[in-house]
């Protein structure tokens, strides 16, 4: 495969991905904003200004009120990381590799730009859970057309790459902002203030999994740690990096001395290590672990271009400082 084509795959699925996330992250803050009281101090980590932060934005601690984010992270062109921003840049991708990408996937990307072409700031305030649903809706058709309509070749490995490290990007950037919050919101006793957990896992649709799960109570700590650690969760970061790997190692053909296939090999047996002997840590070991993953993912995405990408154009990527 040309490493132009092999790097607008990969781009696509990371676009799409930061899509789907940043949509889906909206929705939940948006639904645990509705549900708080004046005086209750659940969502304030993960209210607008955090989200703000979360997706690469400057936030000074000031308030961020709904309007300015939904439209900020909805449909500002100009913010690499608004949802209609991703969504062109994945258009493009998807027109250029029509050859590669089979139609239904195609027509699934152009759909939703049109629809978000129709969506006006006005009307988004009105009905935000409309276009929510209808990135979510059709960023899930995509991804399903992809597993069921895709060869699994070298194209769809690279586009499950890019959309799987951008998953577990998201995770780790929405984690390094909000554990150091929830450490200034606990309750008077010292114990956890539990709206905080259900809101971190409103926002990235986790609910129902954590609580058919053996993680623990609904406090911060055992959530962090069930999205860190917990492969059997589809969306959790060790299970992105074991899928990001799976991915790169069908890729390439040469996968025993690739680097990043090496990297993703050691992350996993580290995130596995860590799920058993992190099992009692606290906010700052997690928040430690967090910023550790995030520069090892970084290094993966770096080895990625080396070695498969040298000489495409590299787009520029959003970070949480």
């Amino acid at each position: 495969m040309l490493a132009r084509i092999g790097h607008e795959l990969y781009w696509l699925g990371r676009y799409v991905a930061r899509a789907d996330h940043t949509a889906r992250m909206l929705e939940g803050v948006f639904a645990a904003d509705l549900q708080g009281r004046p005086d209750d101090p659940v969502g304030v980590n993960l209210s607008w200004g955090p989200v703000m932060a979360i997706m690469g934005a400057d936030w000074d601690g000031r308030r961020v009120d709904a309007d300015e984010a939904l439209q900020g992270l909805m449909l500002d062109p100009q913010r690499d990381a608004s949802v209609v921003a991703c969504v062109r840049r994945a258009r493009e991708s998807a027109r250029t590799l029509r050859d590669v990408v089979p139609q239904d996937m195609w027509e699934a990307i152009n759909t939703l730009s049109l629809e978000l072409l129709a969506v006006t700031p006005d009307g988004l305030l009105l009905d935000p859970s409309g276009a929510f649903r209808v990135v979510r809706e059709r960023c899930t058709l995509f991804w399903g057309l992809m597993g069921g309509t895709m060869l699994r070749d070298e194209a769809s490995a690279f586009l499950a790459a890019g959309e799987r490290l951008e998953g577990a990007s998201v995770l780790l950037r929405m984690l390094r902002v909000a554990l150091p919050a929830i450490a200034t919101a606990s309750s008077p006793d010292g114990g956890d203030i539990d709206g905080q957990a259900h809101a971190l896992l409103r926002a990235v649709g986790g609910e129902q999994a954590f609580r058919r799960s053996p993680s623990g109570p609904p406090d911060t700590p055992h959530v962090a740690r069930f999205l860190l650690f917990e492969r059997d969760y589809p969306n959790s970061v060790a299970a992105h990096v074991a899928a990001v790997h799976d991915a790169i190692d069908r890729a390439d053909v040469a996968s025993r001395s690739s680097p990043p296939v090496l990297r993703l090999s050691r992350l996993t047996a580290d995130l596995d290590f860590h799920r058993r002997s992190l099992e009692s840590a606290d906010r700052s070991v997690l928040l430690e672990q967090c910023v550790t993953l995030q520069d090892e993912l970084d290094a993966v995405d770096r080895d990625v271009s080396d070695r498969y990408f040298a000489g495409a154009l590299r787009p520029v990527a959003f970070s949480v400082s």
